[in-house]
């Protein structure tokens, strides 16, 4: 008897640590979500709504920055994981609609949430890849925000992040990067004009918008915080695609199909970045030629 009640009393012991244990991973979560942070000046852009801005706003939401891979061809926002146990990623409504946050954001701030991933409250913004923003140039942000502020009102109301145990979990053991604001360096100043032409200094300021997948090193694995049903992403170092002529790399991104044949999976927005220029793509790919030869998932 006097086994069991100790047995009894060290399981007890233990659950009770595991509560506390989910009880301060959940409260620390809570508190990082609504801290406010500190932002550096804002930048003074200069917004113009005319013909030749918002389509070279376009350009950008759609090809270059990808915005519409998340937030919709409306910028409507939409449901991208909806996995209970894990997370609910929803991308919101950008527009003036009903369920759209549009109202709540100023220039500054949609500035401030592009480029530091900080929202209208201060807070910052939950798994938005700013930190593939961070550099993007003025004129593209002035020209982005022009055409978000054009765009017609789109009545949409997105279900809130959520995020599950298993996310919680994730989040903790890093393989989850809960908040991009922490893995951006806010003091680094972006360029006045973006770079032009089929040029590899143009190719390493595209290149930002792809290592929120492929990884900072170019080599492609597992995506964190992706849907189960999301295959991991290439190597695209010249050790995946050191074969691949410009032209290859043209007609994948245009066609989604790669040299061998292989349909790209829909995780991979090659319809949206299919829209750059031949210029930009050349760019592209005359940089990725530049890189480090790496081993797959090489991170």
């Amino acid at each position: 008897m006097p086994i069991l009640h100790w047995m009894g009393r060290l399981l007890l012991a233990v659950l009770l640590l595991g509560v506390a244990l989910v009880a301060a991973v959940y409260a620390r979560i809570e508190w990082q979500s609504s801290r406010r942070v500190p932002l550096p000046a804002p930048v003074a852009l200069t917004i113009t709504t005319d013909s030749a801005t918002v389509a070279k706003g376009a350009h950008v939401a759609n090809a270059v920055a990808g915005c519409v891979h998340c937030h919709g061809a409306d910028l409507g926002g939409a449901v991208i994981v909806d996995e209970p146990l894990v997370l609910r990623l929803a991308a919101p409504n950008l527009t003036s609609g009903r369920g759209g946050v549009l109202s709540q954001y100023n220039d500054i701030a949609l500035e401030a949430a592009v480029r530091h991933g900080v929202g209208a409250d201060g807070r910052r913004l939950r798994i938005m890849p700013a930190q593939e923003f961070a550099g993007l140039a003025d004129d593209q942000v002035a020209a982005l925000i022009a055409y978000v502020r054009t765009r017609p009102a789109v009545d949409r109301v997105v279900p809130p992040f959520g995020l599950g145990p298993v996310g919680r979990a994730l989040v903790v053991a890093g393989e989850l990067k809960l908040f991009p604001y922490d893995r951006i360096d806010h003091s680094k100043r972006a360029p006045a004009v973006a770079p032009v032409g089929p040029t590899v200094e143009h190719g390493a300021y595209l290149v930002k918008g792809c290592v929120g997948c492929h990884g900072p090193q170019l080599s492609g694995g597992p995506i964190g915080g992706a849907p189960p049903d999301w295959p991991a992403s290439a190597n695209i170092t010249p050790t995946g695609i050191g074969t691949w002529s410009e032209a290859d790399f043209i007609k994948t991104m245009r066609t989604g199909v790669n040299p061998s044949g292989r349909q790209l999976h829909d995780a991979m927005p090659w319809k949206q970045f299919g829209g750059m220029t031949d210029d930009e793509l050349i760019a592209l790919r005359r940089y990725l030629a530049t890189v480090a030869p790496r081993a797959p998932g090489m991170r």
